[in-house]
């Protein structure tokens, strides 16, 4: 089974379960997940729509009353979840959402591989000016691709060189991961978003 598969598996299979990821230069693309262990009995196949992603952001900003600012697919010990950073004014939480569950339990920064000292204050703050959510934005590359999202985020923090506030979305399908990018304020997708092309933090 491909490695994208394996993904989109266990994302939809947590749907049917009931259950319920930003750009800089020399970032890395994407996160990849761990790969199973020998033996492992493989996943079974999706069953249902795309919607476990937005479920976790849903989830993570009840529990944490603010708005996540970044969200990742990760198997930790073994076991599915979405790590993810909700930002409530100044303060940010740092969560980690489990598949099928929906349980959302609060973790460590450092908890968080791709967290590293990566600071967020500059995207928390532009997330004022979006007229677009990102569970939205999820929904919305979704529709484009026809594949599970795994991981969303502010795509960049608002500078000089860079006017535009949107979302990455990464999508994995069985040709493999893809991004694609939200205009945060018309929900357009954006057709060439040079402005957006790494996805950072470095992946673990």
């Amino acid at each position: 089974m491909s490695q994208a598969r394996l993904i989109g598996a266990l994302l939809l299979t947590a749907a049917a379960a009931g259950g319920l990821l930003l750009a800089g230069p020399g970032a890395a693309a994407f996160a990849q997940p761990a790969e199973p262990a020998p033996g492992a009995a493989a996943p079974a196949a999706p069953t249902m729509t795309n919607t476990t992603l937005t479920q976790a952001i849903a989830a993570a900003e009840q529990a944490s009353g603010g708005k996540v600012v970044e969200i990742r697919y990760r198997l930790a010990g073994g076991a599915p979840g979405f790590d993810a950073v909700a930002a409530k004014g100044a303060a940010f939480s740092h969560l980690r959402i489990a598949v099928p569950s929906n349980k959302v339990t609060p973790v460590r920064q450092s908890d968080i591989p791709w967290r590293g000292d990566w600071r967020l204050k500059a995207d928390a703050k532009d997330l004022s000016t979006a007229k677009l959510s990102l569970s939205d934005a999820v929904t919305r590359a979704e529709q484009i691709t026809g594949g599970p999202a795994s991981a969303a985020g502010v795509a960049a923090p608002l500078t000089g060189d860079n006017a535009v506030l949107a979302y990455n979305v990464k999508l994995d399908n069985d040709n493999g991961p893809r991004r694609v990018v939200i205009d945060a304020v018309t929900g357009e997708r954006i057709e060439n978003p040079s402005a957006f092309e790494d996805w950072a933090p470095p992946e673990e």
